[in-house]
């Protein structure tokens, strides 16, 4: 029989992930390309979550679970809180249109409660130092892999286009691979963020003797449909943002972006490393945007990397608030 406490966390579980589709910024480019209305984007979005939930989020789970804290993460008290404060998080960053990172939000609220109880962290290259590593490489690979493929296009582009109809021709070709892009972008991120929002649910389903695929999978339906709702109802603010406010995009600079940031996050994704999509895309943007000499936002781009580097921090605050708040009752 199922006990209220899990229902509890079931419904925390569900509502992360809709926090996380809140602050989902995967579609952004094909909004600041025109090339996909907000509405239309956030409902194809919210479909490429549900397929991505579902056939690419395991291994990432495993590596936060295992690697990076000796926290008892199958108490009720810890998962609660670590959850609730990342749905916090998440929802208010998303409300102000800015992307923050769902994996930093989590890895910091773990560490937050990790050091209230005393519980010893992995900082060695096996854990933390893995993670630390991972998310300074990828915006660093992001913003470098951007700018160089972005000087590329530009110059064959120069030297294959020399008409007005020629330079529409491959917009048109570029505006179709973007959308191939944003979509393998999509699945890559729904398999790294979903796994964060519904490990305990996935941890509880293994211990079940029912093996059926539906059963199995069960989980990660619900965090999908979880991230899909949260995209439609406020992740339309955080597109809007990125997609119109940090730099100019046309559709071959679109193509990069994604491009790139599709392949690192697929990568880490693959190996079961927690990377940030967040800092690949915006580094992604950024990259691309001076390697065509665009004019970059910087205001914009400051209040996102602020919040970027304050996520660990305010999400692990939240955490050991909750957890303190909430001790009094029984929750294991």
């Amino acid at each position: 029989m199922v006990s209220a406490i899990f229902m509890v966390i079931i419904v925390v579980s569900i509502l992360l992930a809709f926090a996380i589709g809140a602050n989902d910024e995967t579609f952004a480019s094909v909004v600041g390309v025109k090339r996909l209305s907000v509405r239309m984007a956030v409902i194809v979005g919210a479909i490429i979550a549900l397929l991505g939930g579902v056939f690419l989020s395991k291994n990432v789970g495993e590596t936060l679970r295992d690697d990076i804290s000796e926290l008892d993460m199958t108490s009720n008290l810890v998962l609660i809180s670590i959850y609730v404060a990342m749905a916090i998080s998440l929802v208010l960053a998303s409300v102000f249109g800015l992307p923050i990172s769902s994996t930093e939000a989590m890895v910091g609220s773990i560490l937050g409660i990790s050091i209230a109880t005393g519980s010893k962290i992995n900082w060695n290259w096996g854990g933390m130092g893995h993670v630390l590593a991972t998310w300074f490489i990828s915006p660093v690979l992001g913003f470098t892999i951007s700018f160089t493929v972005m000087k590329l296009v530009n110059a064959i582009l120069r030297r294959s286009v020399k008409s007005f109809r020629g330079t529409e021709k491959a917009n048109t070709i570029f505006g179709v691979l973007l959308l191939a892009m944003v979509f393998m972008t999509g699945l890559s991120r729904a398999g790294n963020d979903i796994n964060n929002a519904i490990a305990p649910i996935v941890w509880f389903f293994e211990q079940n003797p029912d093996r059926s695929w539906f059963y199995q999978k069960l989980p990660f339906i619900l965090g999908g449909l979880g991230l899909g709702a949260g995209l439609i109802i406020i992740g339309w603010r955080v597109l809007k943002t990125l997609g119109n406010e940090v730099v100019e995009l046309t559709p071959e600079s679109a193509f990069v972006t994604e491009g790139v940031a599709a392949f690192i996050v697929f990568i880490a994704v693959y190996l079961g490393i927690p990377v940030s999509g967040t800092l690949t895309l915006v580094s992604s943007f950024v990259g691309a945007g001076v390697g065509m000499k665009k004019q970059i936002n910087f205001s914009t781009l400051r209040m996102i990397l602020l919040f970027v580097f304050l996520t660990p921090l305010i999400s692990g605050l939240c955490a050991v608030g909750c957890y303190f708040a909430l001790r009094g009752v029984v929750l294991t």
